[in-house]
C-alpha cells in the first residue's frame, strides 16, 4: 500500500420466512462489523487504510437519503406522476439507516487517520471557533444527532403514509394526512440537508491539510455534496418501474419514465452549475491558493478519475436525455442511471482519497471493492425484506384524486 500524507405487494411474510430473513441479515451485518475498518494508532498522519470503503459508504448514505427528500419534494410541489414511486423510496431510505449509523460510529471509533485533524500533534494553524468546532466531542455529537434526526424524522414520515395503507380510512382522514405529509415535507428536506453539511465539512473539506496560514473552506462546497446525492438518487429511481413496470397490473407507464428523465435532466444541468460554483467564489475572492485541491482532482494521475465523473453526470446523460427516444426508454434511463452513479461515486472518490495520496489505484484495493459489494447488498436486502412487510406501493395516495381546492 502506498504511503499516504495529507495534500406490488401488500402481502405478510410467513414467520419461516421473516426468521430466514432476520438470519440472513444478522450474517451480513456480522460481515461488515468483522471487516469494517479498524486502523492504527500511529502518531504520523497518513490516510485511511480503508478509504475506498468509506467512500462507498458515503455514497451509498447519500443515495438512499435521497428516497425520502424525493417524496418530500414531490409532495411539496404536488406532482401526482410521482406517486408509484412514493413507497419504495421511502422504504430505501429507511433500509440504509442501520448501516448509516452504526457505520458513522464504527468509522469515528477506529477511524483515526481520516479525522487526523483531532490528534493534538498535527499543527493545522487553527484558532478560535474553528478549533474549537474540530474536537472529538463535535465530530462525534454534531453528525451523530443530525443522523439520528434525519432519520427519526424520516421514520415519523414514512410512517404516517404506512399507517394509513393498514388502516383504509375514509377519504376526509386520508385528505388530512395528505397534508400533514406536505407540511412535514420541508422539514425532512432541511434536516437532509444539515446531515449531508456536517458530513461533507467532516469527511471531505475538513481533511484538506492547511495552506498559506488558511484553513481549505468553501461555502458552495457542501451543496455540492448534498446535491450530488439528490442527482444520483433520483436518477436510481428508474430501477423501480424497470424492474416492476412489466406487470400487468404495475402502475409505471412511459409518461412516468418521461417525467423523470426530464427531472433528471433538470438536476444535470443544476450538477453542472453548482461544481463550478466553487471555481466562481475561489476567483471572485482572489484566494488562487484555494485552487490547489481542485486542480489536485482534475490534473496529473487523477486526471482519467475527473473525466469520468464529469462525463458520467454530465456529458453522457445530456447528450442522451435531450433525445425524446432515451426519455421514453426504461433500458436507456438505466443506463444513464448507471452513468449518473458511476460519475457520483467518482465524485466522492476525488474529495477524499486525493487529499491523502498522489498515485492510488482502485487495482490496489479490490478487497475494499469487494466489501462495498457486500454493504450494498446488504442494503438491498434490508430494502426487499422492508417491501416484503409493507406495500410495493402507496396506495392510500394513488388512489386519492388530485384535490383542485389544494
Amino acid at each position: 500500500m502506498n504511503q499516504l500524507i495529507p495534500s406490488s405487494s401488500l402481502g405478510q411474510e410467513s414467520p419461516s420466512t421473516t426468521t430466514g430473513n432476520a438470519n440472513l441479515l444478522a450474517k451480513l451485518f456480522a460481515v461488515i462489523a468483522l471487516t469494517s475498518p479498524v486502523y492504527g494508532a500511529s502518531m504520523d498522519v497518513t490516510g485511511p487504510d480503508y478509504g475506498l470503503l468509506i467512500v462507498s459508504f458515503l455514497f451509498l448514505m447519500g443515495v438512499s437519503q435521497v428516497g425520502v427528500v424525493f417524496c418530500a419534494i414531490c409532495r411539496l410541489v404536488y406532482a401526482q406522476w410521482a406517486k408509484p414511486f412514493y413507497r419504495l423510496a421511502e422504504l430505501s431510505t429507511m433500509a440504509f439507516a442501520p448501516f448509516a449509523i452504526i457505520g458513522f460510529i464504527l468509522i469515528f471509533m477506529y477511524e483515526k487517520e481520516l479525522f487526523y485533524w483531532l490528534n493534538s500533534s498535527v499543527d493545522l494553524h487553527l484558532s478560535g471557533v474553528t478549533a474549537s468546532w474540530l474536537t472529538s466531542d463535535g465530530l462525534l455529537y454534531r453528525n451523530l444527532y443530525a443522523l439520528l434526526a434525519f432519520y427519526g424524522l424520516s421514520w415519523f414520515y414514512v410512517s404516517k403514509g404506512i399507517r394509513q395503507d393498514q388502516s383504509n380510512q375514509e377519504e376526509g382522514q386520508q385528505r388530512k394526512v395528505e397534508r400533514q405529509l406536505f407540511l412535514l415535507s420541508p422539514w425532512v428536506i432541511g434536516a437532509f440537508v444539515l446531515c449531508n453539511t456536517f458530513i461533507a465539512w467532516d469527511f471531505a473539506m475538513m481533511i484538506i491539510p492547511a495552506s498559506h496560514g488558511h484553513q481549505w473552506v468553501s461555502t458552495v462546497f457542501p451543496i455540492h455534496f448534498w446535491f450530488g446525492s439528490v442527482f444520483a438518487g433520483t436518477a436510481a429511481l428508474i430501477a423501480f418501474p424497470a424492474l416492476l413496470g412489466r406487470g400487468n397490473n404495475s402502475p409505471f407507464n412511459e409518461r412516468h419514465i418521461r417525467q423523470l428523465s426530464t427531472l433528471v435532466t433538470s438536476f444535470t444541468l443544476l450538477w453542472l452549475y453548482f461544481y463550478w460554483a466553487q471555481f466562481f467564489v475561489i476567483w471572485f475572492g482572489n484566494m488562487p491558493h484555494e485552487f490547489e485541491p481542485l486542480w489536485r482532482q482534475m490534473y496529473g494521475h487523477y486526471a482519467p478519475y475527473y473525466w469520468t465523473m464529469i462525463s458520467g453526470c454530465f456529458f453522457i446523460p445530456l447528450a442522451a436525455l435531450i433525445f425524446a427516444v432515451f426519455n421514453r426508454s426504461t433500458v436507456a434511463m438505466c443506463a444513464v442511471a448507471v452513468s449518473i452513479g458511476v460519475g457520483a461515486w467518482v465524485n466522492k472518490y476525488l474529495m477524499i482519497i486525493p487529499v491523502f495520496s498522489d498515485d492510488a489505484r482502485l487495482t490496489d484495493h479490490l478487497g475494499q471493492l469487494g466489501l462495498s459489494v457486500v454493504l450494498a447488498l446488504a442494503f438491498v436486502s434490508v430494502l426487499y425484506a422492508l417491501a416484503k412487510r409493507y406495500s410495493t406501493y402507496s396506495n392510500w395516495e394513488m388512489s386519492l384524486s388530485p384535490n383542485p381546492d389544494r
